[in-house]
């Protein structure tokens, strides 16, 4: 009988849960899942040469250097269709912005925090039979897209403290009542895996890998368990619950004094780099340490817009410097609307671009800046 040895994009689900210690991943379960139209995972390994000399020209070792982690993902904007509920990506964009307040039956607002070193998770990611982790996990750039004939996207990247990959291997020797499971090739497996051990899921749980020793093939388990020799270990993750419909540029608006009035843009972008990174450079540590703020919060943003004569004016009160209260409003249902606020804007003056025939078009570029409080360049409610 054959065996199906290839993994196909459309089974892709993703996984993301803040942790409480940082680089302790955390046990994904089915509400913890998001759409995604793709994720990416992948270590990073410092390996260096030695610079001194040995007679020859040829290059004869290397050096394990400090090891880290990458990650994206795309998505589209989906909320949760109900009031008062975060999207499945909540817990994501509560590592870009810092805060999330979830106002029962109402709302959920996600601004920004002086501090946001407490924001990390863990992110997995199912194709197939296949699994990946980054735990560690901090997000250093979200952009949220919109156009008038397209859906509204969310892209979020960032960095984390490890990488493990998780595939099929098998028991190597019965175990009874004990967490320590010989199998017959480790590098199947990897700190943080989750895996089926024969038809034992651990009650839809999955039996989580908290350490690893090549040298004797071992995997340890979270709690003991109970095992045949040569029992399939496979990869495992809950099946995930998905909430919510995509976001069409038919329905929305954008307003450049806080609702009040409307601009017709053709389509549009905000950007957030956040400013957080990780510590990988103190000497006696091989991976990240915890999570620094190493720069400061950029909150920029792009309209594209036809141009109309009614308008004009505008492009004199971006040359004066006049400050914009920008919000961009994407869905008209409650329940299924988020709304980006951006009260203090400054949009740069730029030419406008006259085509050889078709209606002219200009490409708008700014800053949200903060007030005096600060941290309040940006918010986003869910509502």
């Amino acid at each position: 009988m054959s065996v199906d040895n290839f993994q196909y994009g459309h089974d892709l689900v993703g996984f993301v849960q803040l942790e409480s210690t940082y680089g302790v991943a955390v046990k994904p379960t089915a509400s913890t899942g998001f759409r995604a139209s793709s994720i990416s995972m992948a270590p990073v390994v410092n390996r260096a040469i030695p610079s001194d000399r040995k007679n020859t020209r040829s290059r004869q070792e290397r050096t394990e250097g400090k090891t880290s982690a990458t990650w994206g993902m795309s998505c589209l904007v989906r909320p949760s269709g109900s009031l008062g509920v975060a999207p499945d990506i909540g817990d994501l964009l509560a590592m870009v912005f810092g805060t999330e307040t979830v106002n029962a039956s109402t709302s959920v607002v996600y601004t920004l925090g002086k501090d946001n070193s407490g924001d990390f998770g863990t992110i997995y990611r199912e194709t197939s039979d296949i699994h990946e982790v980054v735990y560690g996990a901090v997000a250093t750039d979200f952009t949220i897209s919109w156009s008038g004939s397209g859906y509204a996207t969310i892209d979020i990247n960032g960095v984390g403290k490890g990488f493990t990959r998780t595939g099929h291997t098998a028991a190597n020797g019965a175990g009874s009542t004990v967490a320590a499971l010989v199998v017959d090739d480790l590098d199947f497996l990897g700190l943080y895996s989750i895996v089926k051990i024969g038809s034992d899921d651990n009650s839809g749980a999955g039996h989580q890998v908290t350490a690893v020793v090549h040298s004797t093939e071992t995997a340890t388990i979270e709690a003991t368990h109970t095992w045949s020799d040569d029992d399939a270990v496979a990869p495992f993750l809950p099946t995930a619950t998905l909430t919510g419909s995509p976001l069409y540029g038919t329905v929305g608006s954008v307003s450049l004094d806080g609702g009040s009035t409307t601009t017709k843009v053709v389509s549009g972008s905000v950007s957030v780099t956040t400013g957080h990174d990780l510590l990988n450079e103190e000497f006696g540590d091989s991976n990240p340490t915890d999570v620094v703020m190493a720069g400061m919060r950029e909150v920029t943003f792009s309209l594209d817009l036809i141009v109309k004569k009614d308008e004009t004016h505008l492009h004199s009160e971006f040359f004066r410097k006049i400050q914009k209260d920008l919000r961009i409003t994407l869905g008209d249902t409650a329940g299924d609307i988020v709304r980006i606020d951006m009260d203090t804007c400054e949009i740069d003056p730029v030419g406008v671009e006259i085509p050889e025939e078709g209606m002219s078009r200009v490409s708008l570029s700014g800053v949200a800046l903060a007030s005096s409080s600060g941290e309040d360049e940006i918010s986003m409610t869910w509502i």
